[in-house]
């Protein structure tokens, strides 16, 4: 039986282009780049081109005094820890810390390693339609009545319902530190770093069509951060030696997948709403009630969460798994968990509802066959 991948949120296919630009690095740049002999220095010369490369990809200013940091780290949970902890560790006082459950865990553990530092935690309230934060941070984060330092923790692209935050204008933040977790948007939406709020940004490159293992946190000029793994590497902010050919297959994927961003949005959305309506009149046949969850919200083009009130999510991702459907019924990270997402309790959603969903994400190489020989197969499985 064919596996039909319906779980690109979590992770996505590697691009050929990418497999190869990773195999031509390695044979070149098999060498420690912090050495320095010839070899060393040509490992050198591919990790700071690729740096470059991203840099310029997500429109941060590569030159300059007051010029971006790019810090290569094992993936966007790293960047996110170093980000959120690496600010509250280079200040000079203590302050707040502002999350949502719509972060990733990573996000609201380094919160809460934070808190044990002194650093008081303030969680954001998400809106029940879109399960957006942007009005609690508004009221909270932006209103200039909060004493020391606000570092606010946001999730620009929900991996856990899809929806888009709306982030405040860099006008009205100059007095708030804004940490950006973009690793669900980079790829399907613009992500321009000077044209955002951001001190810090998180992105990795296995949510589209790059390596595992890598990840990058963006910095701002003049931002000051404090490394929570020492070492000489990394601007002396992550200590080990780089995965060169990790970091050159990382810069092929962000200009593969910027290139053909708009078309492959549109024809992911497509997709996206193709796979949503046929469930749902799967669902309405079976005589079972459903409902897409962020509906009428900003959406990622890739993500789909269903909710279908009166079943189990778990059984129900186990039954497609054996009908040959992969999906998830939560972020990748937390899939071990038998906790509902924590977005969707936070969003005040009715308890059969979060008890239900499940989620479903599209991409690159999804087609139209896939989708409607998953909907084939799950639509068994709601008549059962």
């Amino acid at each position: 039986m064919t596996h039909i991948y319906l779980d690109h949120a979590a992770a996505t296919p590697m691009h050929p282009e990418v497999v190869s630009a990773i195999a031509e690095a390695q044979e070149v740049a098999h060498a420690n780049p912090s050495s320095q002999h010839t070899l060393g220095r040509a490992a050198r010369r591919l990790l700071e081109d690729a740096r470059e490369r991203i840099v310029a990809a997500l429109g941060a200013a590569g030159t300059g005094v007051t010029r971006d940091r790019l810090v290569f780290t094992s993936g966007a949970s790293e960047a996110n820890h170093l980000a959120l902890l690496g600010m509250t560790a280079a200040s000079a006082s203590v302050g707040e810390v502002f999350f949502s459950r719509r972060d990733h865990p990573s996000s609201v553990n380094a919160a809460r390693v934070a808190s044990r530092h002194g650093w008081r935690l303030r969680e954001l309230a998400l809106d029940s339609a879109g399960g957006t934060a942007s009005a609690a941070v508004s009221a909270g984060a932006c209103d200039g009545q909060s004493a020391g330092p606000r570092i606010v923790s946001l999730t620009l692209v929900c991996g856990q319902t899809g929806s888009i935050e709306d982030l405040p204008s860099p006008d009205n933040a100059s007095s708030t530190l804004f940490h950006v977790d973009a690793t669900q948007a980079v790829g399907l939406i613009p992500v321009v770093f000077r044209a955002l709020p951001a001190a810090t940004l998180a992105v990795a490159p296995h949510k589209f069509g790059g390596p595992r293992g890598i990840g990058a946190l963006l910095i701002r000029g003049g931002v000051a951060i404090a490394p929570v793994q020492a070492g000489p590497q990394e601007y002396g902010l992550r200590g080990g030696t780089e995965a060169v050919p990790l970091a050159a297959g990382f810069a092929r994927a962000i200009e593969l997948a910027i290139a053909d961003r708009d078309q492959a949005a549109h024809r992911v959305a497509c997709l996206r709403d193709r796979l949503e309506s046929r469930l749902i009149a799967a669902a309405r046949q079976a005589g079972i009630s459903a409902v897409v969850i962020a509906a009428g919200a900003r959406r990622c083009p890739h993500i789909a969460t269903i909710a279908f009130p009166g079943l189990d999510r778990q059984a129900l991702a186990m039954a497609a798994d054996l009908a040959g459907v992969c999906l998830a019924t939560g972020t990748a990270c937390a899939s071990g968990s038998s906790e509902p997402a924590p977005a969707l309790v936070a969003m005040g959603l009715e308890a059969e509802v979060v008890r239900g969903a499940v989620r479903l994400s599209v991409g690159r190489t999804t087609t139209e066959a896939d989708v409607d020989q998953a909907t084939e197969r799950l639509a068994l499985l709601l008549r059962r």
